[in-house]
Formats: C-alpha cells, structure tokens, sequence
C-alpha cells in the first residue's frame, strides 16, 4: 500500500503561525509527490459535541454526521497522520479532542475489552503532532504537566492501537522571526521524514 499522509489541522485564523506550518507541511508533501488529503475542522464546520441523538448510538458505532464519517474514510487510507493545532491552556484546543471524540468512533476505532481498551488502527503506523506556543517547550513538559505527550499521544493515540507516536512544540513563536524560520525548517524536514 503506498503512504497516505492525513494532516488535522485547527486553526480558525488564516494568518497564525499555524497556518504557516499547514502552508510548510503541505509544501514538504508537495516536493515529495507524496499521497495526502487535509482535514481543516474549522473551514469545515466540523462541530466536535454530541448531540444526544449521536450519543443514542455510540455503543453501536454508528453516526449521524456526514463529516464523521468522510474523515473516517480518510483515516482508513492513512498510513500516518499529522495534527496541527495551537497550545491553548497547555493543551490541544477541544476542537481536536472533539475530532477524537467524536470521529474514534467503538467498533471502528477500538473495542472495548475486559482489559481496556484494544485499538483497530494499527494501519496507521505513525502520529506526529505539530503544536504552536508562545510558552516554552520546557514549561509545557515539566511545568504544566505534559498534557499532549502523556494524554493525546500517551493515552489517545495509544489506545487507538498506533505505536509511534511523537510531539514537536514550536515554543515562543512570538519571539523572533529568526526561530519561526527554524521552526519551519523543523516542520518541513520531519513532514519530509513521513514520506520515505
């Protein structure tokens, strides 16, 4: 099966830094001819709650939302899968934790077992996560408890069955236009990375 990259991005402004990165990302995929498809939940509209007519059918699997299950098609041709977000209150924005929420639907993403839980996807066989700050890194990870790598990636995508899985913060965007050219440069290399 040839590699199909699947970038989640979210981001309501198109002029943030991480728009850039989307912008550096799709660049690296681009000059690499590689297989991808974008989800932008934002410019979708994608709506992360639950109504309680969805909830009425999470133990069967099923869904009522046409984006629900477009980006479930999208995820079982990805071979790996790239968010992008900003750092709110050190974390993922709840958009995203919607996404999963929502979209990792039982039955399709994972089984529920007497062990916990057993995740089906282990086609994708990588996530990487491109978040942006004005904190540093360091404070992110030791200070405000490690949120994204211990419970997004530790815990989430774990349990969905994918087993690498890493986290790049792109801290104090806000200082230099100096380390936002770094941080784009890191971008476009690791994204080149996935296509090999």
């Amino acid at each position: 099966m040839m590699d199909n990259i699947l970038v989640v991005y979210a981001h309501p402004y198109p002029q943030s830094f991480a728009h850039a990165v989307l912008d550096e990302a799709v660049r690296a995929l681009e000059e690499k001819h590689a297989d991808y498809n974008v989800i932008d939940l934002y410019a979708d509209g994608f709506d992360p709650r639950y109504s309680a007519e969805e909830l009425a059918l999470f133990s069967q699997g099923r869904t009522l939302d046409p984006l629900v299950t477009q980006y479930q098609g999208l995820i079982e041709k990805a071979s790996a899968l790239v968010f992008i977000s900003p750092i709110w209150w050190s974390d993922v924005p709840s958009i995203i934790k919607g996404f999963v929420e929502k979209v990792m639907k039982q039955k399709w993403a994972y089984e529920s077992t007497g062990r916990g839980v057993k995740g089906k996807l282990g086609h994708i066989r990588r996530v990487k996560v491109f978040t942006t700050s004005t904190s540093p890194t360091f404070y992110l990870r030791l200070i405000c408890g490690n949120a994204v790598g211990k419970v997004f990636l530790g815990a989430s995508m774990k349990q969905l069955g994918i087993a690498k899985r890493d986290w790049v913060n792109l801290g104090q965007v806000a200082s230099s236009a100096d380390r936002r050219r770094a941080h784009l440069q890191r971008v476009y290399r690791d994204v080149s990375a996935l296509c090999g």
